[in-house]
């Protein structure tokens, strides 16, 4: 009885037109989709007839509007401290062991607790995610599909450097960038590494290859993914704020190629932070101590043109507080902050120009100089 309901199933499912069919797988996790393709030869062949793009693209218009957005915190090996944005433990024997941690979900104002990633080396000190990818960067560099949990270690080129990943539509690929500095008797420069592979973590070759070489600039830890461009601050040298900036180096994915981009000055007393809403890249300007934020979103990034946005002044707050990214609830839109050498997290709303703070998640902490991965698009 059981296989004759399934196969009445399959084939009312067969006479959908394609568009409606579409449509409806894409409204399923990609986990259920690789699934499907054992249900029958049929329907392996029509799933993987798909154009994997135009999928992705209707699964993220949908998780747009719907904002199911997961923020997890780099303090990955700390597990006696207080309870972090995520909370984890770790196990690695003979080259592989499973990373458990707890994923914030800023939309539902919820923990989930005890999702199990995939991991081969508790050597890093940056969690990058772009799509459902998440790359572990360190001394080795490994990524990890959060839905088929494969994992793979890229080769290791013995050496730390600053490392971006994202995703270029253009040749269909992930990429893992490094920047990294190489001295010699006469100059000290900083080179970078592109490493590529596809979305099951099948590599496009067995090697780094070198694309840039410039002279050295001192880049900011965190690097900010937005429309096929990585971006990263680069701080004044030896100016009073440690973390002055105006200007910002982009690795263009597509293009293989980086170029400066020119930015706003620092106000006084405030620190520079990029972070990525709305699918544009923003720069936040975070005032020292209070939450004052000042923003600007890059309308043109062939003439370095910035377009003020925002003005967030609520200084009776005796926090820094750092933009994470944008959620949509009840169809109206709201920044996600985070306080700085405090706890929590802000909700502003842009449209009222309120702050409040989420009560199942005011515990969470951040220590100094840490920050937040923020996952977009995503079902778990």
């Amino acid at each position: 009885m059981e296989e004759q309901r399934v196969e009445k199933t399959m084939k009312r499912m067969s006479e959908l037109p394609d568009d409606i069919l579409v449509d409806v797988l894409s409204r399923l996790p990609e986990k259920s989709l690789c699934r499907f393709t054992c249900v029958s030869k049929e329907w392996h062949s029509f799933i993987s007839s798909l154009d994997p793009g135009f999928v992705k693209d209707l699964r993220r218009k949908r998780l747009r509007s719907n904002s199911y957005i997961y923020i997890w915190n780099h303090s990955l090996i700390d597990r006696y401290g207080p309870p972090y944005i995520m909370s984890c433990d770790v196990k690695v024997e003979h080259g592989g062991g499973t990373l458990r941690v707890s994923i914030v979900d800023t939309v539902n104002e919820r923990i989930q607790e005890n999702y199990s990633i995939p991991i081969t080396t508790t050597r890093f000190h940056e969690v990058i995610s772009c799509h459902n990818l998440v790359c572990f960067a360190g001394g080795i560099v490994s990524i990890c599909n959060l839905i088929t949990k494969e994992k793979a270690t890229l080769p290791d080129c013995g050496r730390f450097g600053h490392v971006g990943f994202g995703y270029s539509s253009l040749s269909d690929e992930f990429k893992v960038v490094r920047w990294f500095m190489q001295e010699n008797e006469f100059l000290v420069s900083m080179r970078c590494e592109i490493f590529s592979l596809t979305d099951r973590l099948r590599f496009k070759s067995d090697s780094w290859n070198l694309i840039d070489i410039r002279p050295f600039e001192r880049l900011s830890q965190n690097s900010v993914f937005v429309n096929g461009v990585i971006y990263w601050l680069i701080y004044t040298q030896h100016h009073p704020n440690p973390i002055d900036t105006n200007t910002i180096l982009a690795t263009d994915l597509d293009k293989d190629e980086s170029k400066l981009i020119s930015c706003p000055n620092l106000s006084p007393q405030s620190s520079a932070y990029l972070v990525e809403l709305k699918e544009c890249l923003y720069l936040a300007h975070c005032w020292n101590r209070k939450a004052i934020v000042k923003m600007w979103r890059l309308e043109d990034p062939s003439n370095c043109v910035w377009v003020s946005e925002y003005y967030i002044n609520f200084a009776s707050i005796r926090k820094t507080i750092v933009p994470l990214t944008s959620v949509l609830t009840d169809h109206f839109e709201k920044l996600v902050f985070i306080s700085l050498k405090g706890k929590g997290l802000f909700y502003y709303d842009v449209e009222k120009g309120t702050m409040r703070k989420p009560y199942n998640l005011g515990h969470l902490k951040l220590r100094q100089h840490e920050f937040p991965c923020v996952l977009k698009y995503m079902e778990f």
